[in-house]
């Protein structure tokens, strides 16, 4: 007696509907096992507020804050007076009330005195990073900066003041022949020129005022040191950077402007590491 073979099985495809919805369930349930990290996993990136030093201006982080929003950062510079601490801290906090959400704070040169005060007691900044910044304790003055602890080469920069007005009662800036060779050695005559336009005169008195409390303590710290600086001299940068704890990283050819003008572009994703680090 002969039997007939039974039919097949029809083979049934997936709807493409049901494999889009399997993909979907996939990479749900893989973000929530491996979540990403740092300030993209808290869904708000800190606004980065770059604060400048002595005979410099806001303008020039532009070429920073370029770098900074093309990683998707929005930036604030407020412009410092120049002429007391307390005036400029006052100057940074106004500029960190008037901003939501979380902040890291980006100084350069005289300007770290000032982050390092004005951050104390606020839960909205997140971190402090230096790019050739003093980094005080409570009390020290940028004059006597490391004095006793480390051996280092004055600032060059002293020998090319000039007065506005009286001997220690008017600001000073720096002679125009000079800021090329001893504050922008690394960049080009024109990019020199350009910050040395936007240079402005400071306070003699900014170099022995006192420090008040200092938030770095506190808060996550990092530094870019800038190795061939003649204002702040390298072994005074590592060494205010090894007492605060920070992360460091060096850039071997940077005059004392050039870790955020030369080294933009590495500054930039050192700051980007930065604010995923303390986010």
């Amino acid at each position: 007696m002969s039997t007939t073979p039974a039919p097949a099985p029809a083979i049934r495809r997936a709807a493409p509907t049901r494999i889009l919805l399997a993909l979907l369930l996939l990479v749900a349930v893989l973000v929530t096992t491996f979540p990403p990290s740092g300030a993209d996993a808290a869904g708000e990136r800190p606004t980065i507020v770059m604060v400048h030093g002595a005979w410099a201006s806001a303008p020039g982080w532009d070429q920073l804050a370029d770098h900074l929003a093309r990683q998707g950062y929005a930036t604030a510079a407020p412009e410092l007076g120049l002429v007391t601490i307390d005036a400029d801290v006052a100057i940074v906090r106004a500029t960190l009330d008037a901003i939501e959400g979380p902040k890291l704070l980006v100084a350069h040169s005289y300007g770290g005195v000032v982050v390092s005060n004005a951050a104390v007691g606020r839960d909205d900044v997140v971190g402090l990073v230096y790019t050739a910044a003093y980094v005080p304790d409570v009390g020290d003055d940028i004059a006597h900066m490391g004095a006793g602890q480390v051996e280092y080469a004055p600032p060059a920069v002293l020998d090319h003041l000039l007065w506005t007005g009286e001997p220690w009662a008017s600001p000073v800036y720096i002679e125009h022949d000079a800021f090329r060779e001893v504050f922008a050695a690394d960049l080009s005559p024109s990019k020199a020129a350009e910050l040395d336009a936007g240079q402005r005169p400071a306070s003699p008195a900014l170099l022995v005022s006192p420090s008040g409390p200092v938030a770095w303590r506190d808060l996550p710290t990092f530094y870019a040191v800038s190795a061939a600086d003649l204002v702040i001299d390298e072994p005074l940068q590592r060494w205010m950077a090894a007492r605060a704890g920070a992360e460091v990283i060096t850039f071997p050819s940077a005059s004392h402007v050039g870790g955020y003008t030369h080294y933009a572009g590495r500054f930039a994703r050192f700051v980007h590491q930065a604010a995923l680090a303390v986010s």
